[in-house]
């Protein structure tokens, strides 16, 4: 059975407009995609029409403020917290979903933090952080992130040496593989093409901006239900940092790590990462 894709704009809190997609039989619980830095909802195309997924869950996801086909504040007000947390809102309210399931990969991850500080507790049923940043704290950036993709960020941002812009761009892309010779070109072309979007003067705002864990803690003492997915060959993040956080705050967690994994287990182990989220899924929904 094939299923289309309803695409959309929803105006967040601010009027910035928020791009979001929807795959799937809305009447089935909903689970909230969010990619990571640089990229887009086109990470998760093939999850978003995966038969197994969409059998029992009505799947959406949305480029976050500052990437791909939605609104590039470049002001840090642009880029408070509540503000993410609002767009966040503005997808669920246009899709007409009922506290979902956030997921949330590598900088999307975060987000849960200002879901968890700006909305209300319902607004979520459960949590799935993939290779996340747990939230964004300079001391946080510092024990998670490696030094292989924070050498990266000058050239990300650089609004002056298009040879570096491009060279980074390139070195971004293959450190999410195992195997990045081995992706075919399409798709790291198509990835590559996302990571070119957003706008250089902002990649500081979107990474800096400052975040309050305390409602996330909250979230997580009060039996927030979290799958935490880690791997050992992340190049961008590390596993054990990731894990500490959240056995420190989470009272009900799942941790699934991969020590051959990669920063996107969803790519590079696709049936173990489906079948782990429709077995969470079948958990929090009942």
């Amino acid at each position: 059975m094939t299923h289309d894709t309803t695409q959309a704009f929803f105006a967040s809190s601010d009027g910035t407009l928020i791009y979001a997609e929807a795959v799937g039989n809305k009447h089935l619980p909903g689970i909230v995609f969010l990619h990571g830095l640089a990229l887009t909802s086109l990470v998760w195309d093939k999850l978003l029409h995966d038969p197994r997924l969409l059998e029992l869950f009505y799947m959406v996801a949305y480029d976050m403020r500052g990437h791909g086909r939605s609104g590039k504040p470049e002001t840090p007000e642009g880029h408070a917290s509540k503000l993410y947390a609002d767009d966040f809102a503005a997808v669920c309210k246009g899709f007409g979903l009922k506290s979902p399931i956030f997921n949330g990969w590598s900088l999307g991850g975060a987000v849960l933090a200002d879901i968890t500080s700006h909305l209300n507790p319902n607004a979520i049923s459960g949590a799935i952080l993939s290779n996340p940043m747990p939230y964004l704290d300079p001391a946080v950036v510092t024990a998670v992130a490696k030094p292989e993709i924070l050498d990266l960020i000058p050239g990300l941002s650089t609004t002056d040496d298009v040879a570096l812009a491009f060279e980074s761009r390139f070195k971004f892309i293959d450190t999410l593989f195992i195997n990045p010779e081995r992706v075919p070109v399409q798709t790291k072309w198509a990835w590559m093409a996302s990571a070119a979007l957003p706008k250089p003067q902002t990649f500081g705002l979107m990474i800096s901006r400052p975040q309050d864990p305390t409602g996330l803690f909250k979230a997580g003492k009060d039996g927030l239900p979290l799958l935490l997915f880690t791997s050992g060959k992340d190049r961008h993040l590390r596993a054990e940092a990731e894990q500490e956080i959240a056995r420190t705050h989470f009272t009900d967690l799942t941790v699934l790590h991969i020590e051959e994994g990669s920063h996107t287990l969803f790519y590079d182990f696709n049936d173990k990462y489906v079948g782990e989220i429709i077995e969470f899924g079948k958990r929090v929904f009942g």
